[in-house]
C-alpha cells in the first residue's frame, strides 16, 4: 500500500520549482499548476480551456486550435519554465492490464502485441504503446496504453510547436488510480472509477494505487448510460478482482464518480443503491503534507488534472509510468538559432535561385519582346479568358452531378462488413451479416466468454461511419458452451467521393 511521502525538514534545492499536469480530452484541456512554497509543499490552481471546433482538438480542423489554446496556457502560467506530466482522456487511448506470474505476463504481453493492429475502437491506422512493468510482491504487474500513431503524432508536434517539455503522456484512469492510492481511499480493497470529465464516460477498477481494469462501455455517453451498462455486471467485476487479479483482501463495493458540472451528483441519483455497490463523488484529496488547495477547488471535475500533476510532485519514475511517448518522441530541440538555420535554409536559398532566375529572365524577355509577341501574348490571353469562363460553366454542371451523386450514393457493404469481420476478438464467430431495406445493419455471432461481447460492441462503435451500436440481445448456446449475441448498428449517411470530382476539373484545366 503506497504511503503519503514524508516532506523535507527543510526546502529542497533540486525540487522544481513549479510543475504542471495537462488533462488532454477532446474538447476540454484542463490544467493543474504546481507551485512550490517555501515549506517544501506545493500550491495549487486550475485553468482549462475548451475547444471550440465540433471533431476535438487533435482533428485536422482542430490542431491550429490546439496550438492557440497551449500557447495561451504557456503564456498565463509559465509552462515553459517546468516539467509537464500529459494524461488522455478514454476517447483516446486503451490501457490493458496484465498481473501474475513473470512468465503469465511475458505470454500476456505477446499476445496483446499481436491485437494492438486490431483495436479498432480507436480508429483505423498504426498503433503505437506505452508500457511499463514492475515488481510486487511475488506477482509482475503491466499497464500497457494503446494510442493511434497520427493521435499522439500530432499532440506531439503541437507541444513541440509551443515550445513545452513534456515528462511523459499516460492513460488518465492510470494517474486517478495512483492517486486514489496516494491519498489511501479504499486501502487494500478494490475501488471502481467512473470519470465522466469528457463526452464519455470512462470506467475502471483501481487497488493499492494500481489500474486493475479500464474500459468505456459503448452506451455510456450519459448517466442513464452508464446506470444501464453497469446494471448487471457489478458481480461479474467483483469476480474479475478476485479470480484475475488475486485480490481477496476485500470485496469491492464502493463506486467513486468524478467528471464536470452536475454530472456526478446527477450520476449518484440515477444509480442510486439497486446496483449493490455504493456511488459517492471523487473530489480532490486533501493531502495537506503534499499540497495546498483551496477546499471550494477541490472540484470533481478537477481530479484527472491533479492527478495528472500528482506524479511529478512525489518522484513517480519514468519507468512506473506506461509513457505513450516513448515510439514518436525526437530528439532534444537544438538551440534557437540552429533551429532557426535548420528551418529556415530552404527558404533562403529558394529566394536566391528565384532572385537569379527572375533576372535573367526579365533580361531575355527585354531583349525579344516585340509588337507580335505583344499580340499573340494578347492573343493567348483572350482564350484563356474563354476557357475560364467555358470552364466556370463546366463546373455549375459538376456541382449539379454531385448532388445527383450525393443523393443516390450508397454504403460500401464490402468495406462495412470486411470492418465488422476485422472487429471480431480472437473466440469470436459471426454467423450473419444483414442489412435493412433502411441501411441498418445486424449482426448475429456466438462468443465463448461474455466479456468478448462487450470488448466487440466497442469495436464496433470506433467503426468509421458508425452512428451507434446496440447490443439487442445475448442467448446461452449449450451446443457450443458459449453465448450467441444481436447487435444493431445504425450507419451515418455516406459521404460524397469527391475524388472523381478532382480528377475531372484535372483534366479540363
Amino acid at each position: 500500500m503506497p504511503t503519503l511521502p514524508e516532506l523535507p525538514s527543510k526546502l529542497n534545492e533540486t525540487a522544481d520549482a513549479r510543475c504542471y499536469g495537462l488533462r488532454v480530452e477532446r474538447h476540454l484541456l484542463q490544467l493543474a499548476i504546481a507551485t512550490r512554497m517555501d515549506d517544501g509543499r506545493y500550491k495549487l490552481a486550475i485553468d482549462q480551456v475548451s475547444c471550440s471546433d465540433a471533431n476535438g482538438w487533435l482533428s485536422a480542423t482542430g490542431f491550429p486550435l490546439l496550438i492557440d489554446a497551449l500557447d495561451s496556457l504557456a503564456e498565463r502560467h509559465q509552462l515553459r519554465n517546468g516539467r509537464v506530466a500529459i494524461s488522455l482522456d478514454g476517447h483516446y487511448c486503451v490501457t490493458r492490464v496484465t498481473m501474475g506470474t513473470m512468465e503469465e505476463v511475458d505470454s500476456e504481453l505477446e499476445m496483446q502485441a499481436t491485437r494492438v493492429p486490431r483495436y479498432l475502437q480507436l480508429g483505423p491506422g498504426e498503433k503505437v504503446t506505452g508500457c511499463s512493468r514492475q515488481k510486487i510482491a511475488n506477482s509482475d504487474y503491466a499497464v500497457t496504453g494503446v494510442v493511434n500513431r497520427s493521435i499522439i503524432q500530432r499532440l506531439y508536434d503541437a507541444i513541440r510547436e509551443v515550445d513545452i517539455d513534456v515528462t511523459w503522456v499516460e492513460p488518465s484512469l492510470v494517474s486517478v488510480a495512483r492517486m486514489l492510492g496516494q491519498a489511501q481511499v479504499g486501502g487494500d480493497n478494490p475501488i471502481m472509477i467512473a470519470d465522466g470529465t469528457g463526452s464519455h464516460w470512462d470506467v475502471g477498477i483501481a487497488c493499492s494505487g494500481r489500474l486493475l481494469l479500464d474500459y468505456r462501455p459503448a452506451g455510456a455517453k450519459d448517466e442513464e448510460g452508464l446506470r444501464q451498462a453497469l446494471d448487471g455486471h457489478i458481480t461479474r467485476l467483483k469476480r474479475f478482482c478476485l479470480r484475475h487479479r488475486g485480490i481477496a483482501t476485500g470485496e469491492m463495493n464502493r463506486l467513486m464518480i468524478c467528471g464536470s458540472g452536475d454530472k456526478p451528483a446527477n450520476a449518484i441519483e440515477v444509480l442510486g443503491d439497486s446496483l449493490g455497490i455504493q456511488p459517492e463523488i471523487l473530489r480532490v484529496p486533501n493531502l495537506t503534507n503534499l499540497y495546498e488547495l483551496e477546499p471550494e477547488k477541490r472540484k470533481s471535475r478537477s481530479v484527472p488534472a491533479v492527478a495528472t500533476v500528482l506524479p511529478l510532485l512525489t518522484g513517480v519514475s519514468n519507468s512506473e509510468v506506461p509513457d505513450l511517448l516513448t515510439e514518436v518522441r525526437r530528439a532534444p530541440d537544438l538551440p534557437f538559432a540552429s533551429r532557426f538555420v535548420r528551418s529556415m535554409w530552404p527558404v533562403f536559398a529558394a529566394c536566391i535561385a528565384l532572385a537569379i532566375s527572375f533576372g535573367m529572365v526579365t533580361r531575355q524577355r527585354s531583349k525579344r519582346v516585340n509588337a507580335n509577341q505583344r499580340a499573340q501574348i494578347v492573343a493567348k490571353l483572350t482564350a484563356a479568358d474563354s476557357r475560364f469562363e467555358e470552364l466556370s460553366h463546366q463546373r455549375e454542371l459538376l456541382g449539379h452531378l454531385q448532388q445527383i451523386k450525393r443523393a443516390t450514393k450508397e454504403h460500401d457493404w464490402t468495406e462495412t462488413f470486411r470492418w465488422t469481420v476485422q472487429s471480431l476478438p480472437a473466440l469470436a464467430k459471426l454467423d450473419e451479416f444483414r442489412v435493412d431495406s433502411d441501411g441498418t445493419v445486424l449482426v448475429d455471432g456466438a462468443v465463448m466468454h461474455e466479456p468478448l461481447i462487450f470488448e466487440l460492441v466497442g469495436n464496433l462503435r470506433q467503426l468509421p461511419n458508425v452512428h451507434e451500436v446496440a447490443l439487442t440481445g445475448t442467448t446461452p448456446n449449450e451446443s457450443i458452451s458459449g453465448i450467441q449475441f444481436n447487435i444493431r448498428m445504425e450507419l451515418n449517411a455516406p459521404e460524397l467521393d469527391l475524388e472523381d470530382s478532382a480528377d475531372w476539373e484535372r483534366d479540363h484545366e
